[in-house]
């Protein structure tokens, strides 16, 4: 393991990281960094160019994946390959021959004399020629973080420049990374359209982001975070199911835990949430009129959307808003949904949601109840050692669902009656776990007319705001009684489309009505 360091470097700056820190704090993407190294590594020997494009969601770790590449390219294959890494933010390039006076400067070359030329084709040409002197036969591979900022600093003719250069030598390769499939390289009449090879960044399970933090709590010198674990990690399940496969989001989260333990796993990830507010103000404040108000409208919904909702709800033209809707999601801001006749669109940032959500009084109410459920999920059942009420509630539970199992409703409804009535006392969360393990239970057994009936009993005695609460299994009793997918688009959020994945295959005990979807919980 590497010598302590901070957590907060890997965070913001894991290019600042040696490769032993990189090679230490890598999980779950061991793979794709061997593919490209080896891709690479042929390349070099065949005398051919590789072009990569990493595209992720912001923290996915792009950065991170790009900085380890580079320094193995350097470590392992320095007799073949020239490794250049350009600066995570270029300012200053503008034109193709700016980009390979940079790399010149990257590799400790003097560009005075080229520089010194009048006409710019001839500063571009000069600084190609000097980089193939300097390679003596090997190749350059120039790495480039955020290379749709880089695009959009360069007019179409410099792009198309910089593509005829990569095109008619063998000299140079690229890995770049962005945030998504960019104009620049999805649209068709563009210079670099279909050139690179892209390699989309999967988020990560919710066990390799376990790992990830008590890794990074190692690096931190954090023993107690580390010795704790066992205890934070019914929590720290819940956080990282809210937050999604975010290396960023899981760092953040061991952060949070950290400073605030587990115990109201609601304030924590407000705190999460609330620690992103500067760069959702500034993403905001990025984007025009329009393109703003038809954003803020899809990221206010309860549920995706369709361009014709979107247009009623904005009061604004459908073409326009169609327009729109593909520039933002060609920038990364939205997803589209196509399905059959009709396609509807969500925000891309799953936290973005939950930020936004928890600034309005119906989201906070609408995310506190899905926190509750899952600080119920994953919390840990009371033991038969724990207080008499709560020992007789679940002995009550028990018989209920050995009740209603037996076809037996009416008496299994007046035992739950009798649990409700024994829980008054207890606290609201343990009364929640009991409930989820009155429900995981009857979930396993697979028959959706008990479901129903356990849910109906336990509104009916255990109070209102269970409806509330159980809205996910009640989502996912609908997709299974109806037998269709679409449910997942049309009625529910990304954060809660895995919650009810993993209830719909604890009923089906089956990946047929869970298409596409990491369900992160199992019944």
């Amino acid at each position: 393991m590497p010598a302590p360091g901070n957590a907060a470097v890997y965070r913001y700056f894991p290019g600042a990281l040696d490769n032993e820190t990189l090679q230490y704090l890598l999980v779950g993407r061991e793979n794709l960094l061997g593919e490209m190294l080896e891709d690479l590594d042929r390349a070099s020997r065949s005398g051919t160019p590789r072009f990569f494009l990493l595209v992720g969601s912001r923290g996915a770790g792009k950065s991170h994946l790009l900085s380890l590449l580079y320094h193995r390219v350097r470590d392992e294959l320095p007799g073949r390959i020239i490794p250049v890494k350009l600066a995570e933010e270029e300012y200053s390039i503008f034109r193709a021959s700016d980009f390979f006076l940079r790399v010149l400067e990257e590799m400790g070359i003097e560009t005075s004399t080229i520089t010194a030329l009048d006409d710019d084709p001839l500063v571009r040409d000069a600084a190609v020629d000097t980089l193939a002197e300097a390679a003596a036969g090997r190749q350059i591979a120039v790495f480039v973080d955020n290379v749709h900022e880089l695009f959009n600093q360069m007019d179409k003719g410099e792009i198309r420049a910089l593509r005829s250069v990569f095109q008619r030598t063998d000299l140079f390769s690229m890995v770049a990374s962005a945030p998504s499939l960019f104009p620049g390289v999805a649209d068709h009449d563009e210079p670099f359209y279909n050139f690179f090879r892209v390699f989309h960044l999967r988020g990560l399970e919710i066990a390799e982001a376990k790992e990830l933090m008590k890794r990074v709590a190692r690096l931190d010198g954090n023993t107690a975070f580390v010795e704790n674990f066992p205890d934070y990690e019914p929590g720290i399940e819940g956080l990282l199911h809210l937050a999604g496969g975010s290396p960023r989001l899981a760092v953040q989260a061991y952060e949070a835990v950290s400073r605030c333990g587990t115990g109201c796993m609601a304030a924590v990830f407000f705190r999460m949430t609330d620690e992103q507010t500067p760069y959702y103000r500034e993403v905001f404040g990025r984007l025009p009129g329009q393109r703003r108000l038809i954003f803020d409208t899809v990221l206010s919904a309860d549920t995706p959307l369709t361009p014709k909702d979107i247009a009623e709800r904005a009061r604004l033209n459908p073409a326009t808003v169609t327009a729109q809707l593909r520039r933002l999601e060609a920038d990364g801001y939205v997803v589209s949904r196509p399905m059959r006749k009709r396609t509807s669109y969500e925000v891309r940032d799953r936290l973005f949601w939950f930020w936004r959500a928890m600034r309005r009084p119906a989201g906070r109410d609408r995310v506190g109840a899905l926190i509750e459920f899952l600080e119920a999920w994953h919390g840990r059942e009371p033991s038969y050692a724990a207080v008499t009420r709560a020992q007789m509630a679940r002995l009550s539970l028990d018989r209920a669902r050995e009740e209603l199992l037996s076809g037996n409703e009416a008496n299994g409804l007046s035992l739950i009656d009798e649990a409700y009535g024994h829980a008054e006392d207890l606290d609201p969360g343990t009364v929640r776990r009991i409930t989820a393990g009155f429900l995981k239970g009857i979930i396993s057994e697979g028959r959706v007319g008990v479901i129903k009936s356990a849910v109906r009993g336990i509104v009916a005695f255990g109070g209102a705001g269970f409806e509330r609460f159980l809205k996910p299994v009640a989502d996912a009793v609908a997709i299974v009684e109806a037998n269709d997918t679409r449910l997942y688009y049309l009625k529910l959020q990304p954060e809660e489309r895995a919650v009810v994945a993993g209830i719909v295959r604890g009923i089906t005990k089956s990946e047929e009505l869970v298409p596409g979807l990491q369900a992160r919980l199992s019944a």
